[in-house]
């Protein structure tokens, strides 16, 4: 337990914050934008952020899980999907303001993360090794299989009416039979950015909606693949081949178009120029994540970390990719204001280091076998959170990876708390422990090719 004593203060610091952000069924308006939920919810902290957040809550879940509040997962995956029968779409947040757009999608790995606590026990991990095996299986009979049956139709609906019909939304790229971030109003590249959770940053040059990003391709491909593994589990051998082949043919698209095999990295594709972006980003590495890349890209992938490396973790951005100063007194009055726009730094860039896509990243690493890398990426982190715990005595939600402190304000003013933070903190302490110990973190030998499937709850 060396990170666990090392870290002892920063924990019972996050452990005492969920008190604060584990808020009651909120049966009445917290004011006029505020959308009533049934459950008992989670907010990304107790100030700015009075709202259950889509993507958020799967990062704040890893702190639940395998404590004696893992209960809650249950009532947030609840929550969303009666936000989606409501609205026929899982809003950015539960306000009025947002109906219109989502948020990168997790539906079916919360719903998978809540499964798995049930047939786990409340706070315990013990047997966990042996999940896979038993969910494979088309006879497994544990857990409450109804609830993940239902759940994950819910899901369906989602996947199929939000983000591949545009019917209503604007998410299907037919040209490509890719998807890209775009809500109700066709075109309009600043709620598109918005809907990304990247609010705001240079890789998609203020012109979200004509990406296909490299990270919502992804978390697609694994709602295919989740509901590919589901349907095995329930024994409907034809519906598993369907959605094998679904996410087979995505897979492959996605390398036709996205793969660099000179760089060895993953990148945007932009549809509307028929052209592989070059801005390098961390969402490069949620491959990894979804287990889409072969070992040989992850190889190659890995050696790519350099343009990320900080002393405290890995920044969201590589500092080739921002766009160099221009002097703009060289360009026509008329047209500063929006190339000043393009070029001037936004949170989600270099420097800052935002903890959601460094956590993909780390997992990505791990399952591939890379353990060091991923160790020391966690190292680094753990460390820097610490000194900025002790130093504010408080977390915030992403850090300044130059100095290793207080990032400036940006889009709104830095937040404190805060739950992803907070919870990718835990983590990482879980995992480097279970490291220090010695403790197998893969579930099948060693041997086999990766990507591994863990032992532990990612």
């Amino acid at each position: 337990m060396k990170y666990k004593e090392k870290y002892k203060d920063c924990l019972e610091y996050i452990e005492s914050y969920w008190n604060k952000i584990i808020r009651k069924p909120a049966r009445q308006k917290i004011n006029n934008n505020f959308i009533t939920i049934p459950n008992h919810f989670l907010t990304p902290n107790d100030k700015k952020f009075s709202y259950i957040f889509y993507w958020d809550s799967f990062f704040m879940f890893r702190g639940l899980m395998g404590t004696k509040k893992e209960w809650l997962m249950k009532d947030m995956v609840e929550n969303f999907v009666f936000l989606f029968n409501r609205y026929h779409i899982i809003p950015n947040l539960n306000s009025h303001a947002a109906v219109n757009r989502s948020q990168p999608p997790f539906l079916t790995s919360m719903i998978l993360d809540a499964y798995k606590t049930f047939n786990n026990g409340n706070g315990s991990l013990k047997g966990f090794s042996l999940f896979k095996n038993l969910l494979l299986s088309p006879r497994a009979t544990f857990g409450n299989i109804n609830w993940l049956r239902e759940k994950m139709e819910i899901a369906k609906k989602e996947y199929d009416q939000v983000w591949n019909n545009n019917t209503h939304y604007n998410h299907f790229v037919k040209k490509y039979s890719l998807n890209r971030y775009g809500d109700r109003d066709i075109g309009y590249a600043h709620s598109s950015e918005l809907e990304s959770g990247w609010d705001f940053t240079s890789r998609f040059y203020n012109r979200c909606n004509e990406f296909l990003p490299i990270d919502l391709n992804c978390y697609l491909y694994k709602y295919e693949k989740d509901f590919e593994l589901v349907s095995s589990m329930l024994g409907d051998k034809d519906e598993a081949d369907y959605w094998q082949s679904l996410a087979s043919k995505r897979k492959n698209i996605i390398n036709r178009l996205m793969w660099n095999e000179k760089t060895g990295f993953f990148f945007d594709f932009g549809h509307h120029f028929n052209r592989q972006s070059n801005f390098y980003s961390l969402a490069g590495f949620v491959p990894l994540w979804t287990e889409l890349a072969s070992f040989d890209q992850a190889k190659k992938m890995v050696s790519n970390l350099k343009h990320f490396e900080s002393d405290y973790g890995l920044f969201i951005t590589s500092e080739k990719s921002i766009p160099p100063k221009i002097d703009l007194s060289k360009i026509p009055t008329r047209f500063r204001p929006a190339i000043e726009e393009i070029v001037t730094g936004k949170q989600w860039d270099f420097p800052n280091i935002w903890p959601p896509l460094e956590y993909l990243t780390v997992i990505g690493l791990l399952k591939y076998g890379f353990i060091e890398e991923a160790r020391k990426i966690m190292e680094k982190s753990v460390a820097a959170h610490a000194g900025i715990y002790r130093k504010y005595k408080t977390f915030f939600e992403r850090i300044d990876g130059a100095t290793g402190d207080k990032p400036k304000n940006s889009q709104y003013p830095i937040q404190s708390g805060f739950g992803w933070t907070n919870a990718i903190f835990f983590r990482y302490i879980r995992i480097l422990d279970d490291l220090e110990n010695g403790k197998n973190i893969y579930t099948f030998p060693k041997e086999e090719a990766p990507p591994f499937d863990f032992s532990i709850l990612n």
